[in-house]
């Protein structure tokens, strides 16, 4: 058993899919499979509970998947650790950041502030929901960069979070009557199926959360897509309609506004959290979100609040 064996077994928990996780991790379904064995022969139990339709963790792979997260955040905080002591001349922020978060904002905030700040060094993790609350909760992390999700942010308490930058959700459907239609809301989508992607990054989440809003039954395809291409791919093939945030829709794919019975934009709020330890020790870095992300937002097309709510 190794360390990349243990990132095996936390793909497949998020994922709930061997193959999902393998294609994720770059390798066969075979090779992952058998990782994931290794992992079970040394701890003496079974880790996940396999039908032939569903994957989920057993009882105790429950019981250690924290166990095994914790393990790799180690791993992850070492790595850190020793390059923050080579280079003790550099203040070392670690930020991790949620797959839906739009990647050139990412990089044109963080490229921006150290050219103003060379003196600070800046290590980006991509990861899912999930593991990016613990590697937060742990130490793992300065800050996480996630989309504003309810039953999510409740769960760090007294942590700060800092406003992003906002995105309008759009509409991807094979129905050339709702494409025609200029916008769409959940309300005008009752009875839609959706197709959606894992859990695990938080665009399923927010779906979820604008249909509970607007008190319409949400129809989820029993499959789930792998990626946003995938997720595009199935939405036109006709399997179900989709929702996704604006940037992530590629090349000419027809969508659609989605918008509240208000004729104003759905979006999704992103936001970066830490504890007030990191805001304090990074007040430059803070202090340059809160001056500079609005403004880098819109330079991306990533429309502020009052601009994407425009009927």
């Amino acid at each position: 058993m190794n360390l990349t064996h243990l990132k095996f077994v936390v793909e497949t928990a998020e994922l709930k899919s061997f193959s999902r996780a393998a294609e994720k991790c770059r390798v066969t379904q075979s090779t992952l499979s058998n990782g994931v064995a290794l992992v079970e022969e040394s701890l003496g139990g079974k880790l996940f509970e396999r039908t032939t339709r569903t994957v989920s963790l057993s009882p105790f792979g429950k019981a250690m998947i924290p166990l095994i997260r914790s393990v790799l955040s180690a791993e992850t905080n070492l790595i850190l650790q020793a390059k923050n002591y080579l280079s003790p001349e550099k203040a070392l922020i670690r930020i991790g950041v949620s797959p839906l978060v739009n990647a050139g904002f990412t990089s044109v905030l963080t490229q921006s502030f150290r050219d103003k700040h060379p003196d600070y060094e800046i290590v980006l993790y991509e990861e899912n929901l999930e593991q990016l609350q613990h590697m937060l909760l742990s130490d793992g992390l300065d800050f996480i960069f996630v989309p504003l999700i309810s039953e999510f942010t409740a769960e760090f308490g007294k942590m700060i979070s800092l406003f992003l930058y906002d995105e309008p959700l759009v509409l991807i459907t094979r129905d050339s009557s709702l494409l025609s239609s200029g916008w769409v809301s959940a309300r005008t989508l009752k009875g839609q199926k959706f197709v959606m992607v894992p859990d695990a990054c938080g665009l399923a989440r927010v779906t979820r959360e604008i249909f509970k809003k607007a008190k319409v039954a949400l129809h989820e395809y029993e499959g789930r897509a792998f990626s946003y291409s995938a997720l595009t791919e199935w939405a036109q093939n006709g399997i179900g309609s989709a929702l996704l945030p604006r940037s992530k829709v590629t090349g000419e794919t027809p969508w659609i506004p989605l918008k509240d019975d208000s004729h104003v934009a759905e979006y999704i709020r992103f936001v970066s959290i830490g504890n007030s330890s990191s805001y304090s020790r990074f007040k430059a870095f803070t202090d340059y979100i809160r001056k500079n992300s609005a403004s880098l937002a819109r330079g991306l097309g990533l429309d502020p609040p009052d601009e994407a709510a425009s009927p």
